[in-house]
């Protein structure tokens, strides 16, 4: 098993601050926008080092795109003027499935 330091209290700061339904506002567009960017400069240091565990390579690569594509559709979303959180839900299905997907691997790794 690849070791690399990244773990589930890790994973805890890339919550995204939004539940279903919420309004979609520049705020929480600008919030998303900083986890995401936080979480990809992370996911590039990691990257070379969770080639070997191809779980691990997969989960960070799809958390990223989940946190990225939520990221993309909340600023078009407030570029337009569309705050209504409906607009955005599959976006965050989305991101809820990977997210908790990769906390369940993390979680099986510490506890093996």
């Amino acid at each position: 098993m690849t070791s690399v330091d990244f773990n589930v209290v890790d994973l805890e700061q890339f919550k995204l601050p939004y539940e279903e339904g919420m309004t979609v506002t520049d705020e929480l567009s600008k919030k998303v926008e900083r986890i995401y960017h936080h979480f990809h400069e992370m996911f590039l240091s990691l990257e070379k080092d969770t080639r070997a565990d191809e779980h691990l390579s997969y989960a960070l690569f799809t958390f990223d795109t989940a946190l990225e594509a939520f990221s993309i559709v909340a600023k078009n979303m407030v570029r337009s003027g569309n705050t209504n959180g409906a607009d955005i839900t599959g976006a965050y299905y989305e991101y809820i499935d990977n997210y908790t997907s990769f906390r369940h691997l993390l979680y099986r790794r510490e506890t093996e």
